[in-house]
């Protein structure tokens, strides 16, 4: 390790078009650890939407966070998930050494995942189990979690009648299996190019969105949950679907409806609930619980397909296009 110095990465120097606006570098230096943290090398890590919004700046909040006119050079490389293996360990760090399998969400740190190393807070870190690969585990930290996440805030039963607005998605991918796995009755919404994968992660019902506006479609049905991974309409649409204590959950889609359901709520009847989504349970006691899931079989990361690092930006540029069912992987072992 020691001769080692730099690394390859996928920057992004403007803002603007993933596929314009990022490139693969090979002469990134390889960060240190400095005290409670640790170096990981990176064998795979995954895509999410988050990125690509990042990428375009499509909103002002982002240009404040990541650079007003461009990114600054500290928060270039991006790339919330990751899994790997520990390299170098920081003072104060205990309980992981040199060699572990580790999976990380590292959004507190701005990104860093679509590179070769990444320097990972010791407290962000969990012990990948055996059983479950690397490119399986990186799918995990953000999209994984979030599903978990979403499925305790709706305080899902067994036989709960849950619906998931943008199934078809990483989250939904997640959710879908994740209710079904508790015993819920899942309806699924999504478009009519992913209806037979939706199917086939055990949904019960699936509604092709494309083909009829589906809340009008669902009226006489009533839910205890929904859980809406892509909301690009007024989230008190969903009131009339719901039972009177049920429970909507948002957790992806537009910016300003996160907002609106965040600090209004005030979208239901009776005693429905509408939440954004908040981490009620430890991020990393919810990687951990979804990576035992895997292991044990009860749920499968829907992964389309595994991409070498130069595959970013396109893959970026596949999720503005609305072509991506479950999620997609970067192998940072696959040949470039």
């Amino acid at each position: 390790m020691k001769h080692l110095k730099l690394m390859r990465a996928i920057v992004f120097r403007n803002y603007g078009d993933p596929q314009e606006v990022m490139e693969l570098v090979d002469d990134r230096k390889i960060p240190k650890p400095n005290k409670n943290e640790v170096l990981v090398k990176i064998e795979c890590a995954s895509i999410n939407a988050a990125d690509r919004y990042i990428v375009r700046a499509n909103y002002f909040i982002i240009r404040m966070v990541f650079g007003l006119f461009r990114p600054s050079k500290k928060k270039r490389i991006l790339g919330m998930d990751i899994a790997g293996t520990i390299q170098l360990i920081g003072k104060n760090v205990k309980g992981y050494q040199v060699g572990d399998a580790v999976v990380a969400d590292i959004r507190k740190s701005f990104g860093g995942g679509y590179a070769e190393y990444a320097i990972v807070n010791a407290q962000h870190l969990v012990k990948k189990p055996e059983a479950v690969s690397f490119e399986k585990a990186a799918t995990v930290p953000i999209s994984g979690q979030a599903a978990m996440m979403g499925m305790i805030l709706c305080s899902i039963n067994p036989g709960d009648k849950v619906l998931i607005n943008g199934a078809s998605g990483g989250v939904g991918s997640f959710g879908v299996q994740i209710a079904k796995a508790q015993g819920a009755y899942v309806t699924a919404i999504c478009s009519t190019k992913k209806v037979e994968a939706v199917k086939s992660w055990r949904a019960d019902e699936v509604v092709d969105y494309r083909e009829k506006d589906s809340i009008k479609a669902l009226i006489g049905n009533e839910f205890d949950a929904v859980f809406d991974t892509a909301s690009f309409e007024c989230p008190s649409r969903y009131k009339q679907i719901l039972k009177k204590d049920g429970k909507y959950v948002l957790v992806g889609g537009d910016f300003y409806n996160m907002l609106k359901v965040k600090f209004l709520g005030r979208f239901g009847r009776g005693s429905q609930k509408f939440m954004a989504l908040t981490q009620k349970v430890e991020v990393t006691t919810n990687i951990k619980t979804v990576l035992e899931m895997i292991a044990d079989k009860k749920i499968k990361p829907a992964i389309q397909k595994v991409i070498s690092l130069k595959d970013v930006p396109d893959a970026l540029h596949s999720l503005e296009q609305r072509t991506v069912v479950g999620k997609i992987v970067v192998n940072l072992n696959k040949e470039v």
